[in-house]
């Protein structure tokens, strides 16, 4: 039986990514000013767009336009996980929070695999 939600916040994975997102707001408050229109900039679309995707796609009717979305939200995890390590080799990060975060954002994608596979079946 599938699994029913009252709205894209019961999502697992949207909440994850959401938790993943808050925390990227917090860790870019450590970013240089210099920083402020590319990398900070960058890394905080990119973590926006994983979520609101996923919520996007949650209220899209036909199962291949939501794996459109949720697609696009997977692109923007794997997207987020490369700045996060240009911040780690800019020292903005230590190397412990870039590997926690590149791990939970493995993890939303993973989730966001399953959701696509059982979509596309």
């Amino acid at each position: 039986m599938e699994k029913k939600f009252n709205d894209f916040r019961d999502m697992g994975v949207w909440q994850k990514a959401f938790h993943l997102l808050i925390g990227v707001y917090d860790l870019i408050k450590r970013f240089p000013n210099d920083e402020r229109f590319a990398l900070t900039d960058q890394l905080k679309r990119a973590a926006n767009s994983v979520v609101h995707n996923l919520a996007e796609g949650y209220g899209r009717y036909e199962p291949k336009d939501k794996t459109r979305f949720y697609k696009i939200a997977r692109g923007s995890a794997f997207e987020t996980m490369s700045q996060i390590l240009v911040a780690e080799t800019q020292n903005y990060l230590d190397t412990e929070t870039s590997e926690n975060m590149v791990e939970r954002y493995k993890n939303v994608i993973e989730e966001i695999n399953a959701l696509i596979h059982h979509l596309e079946k």
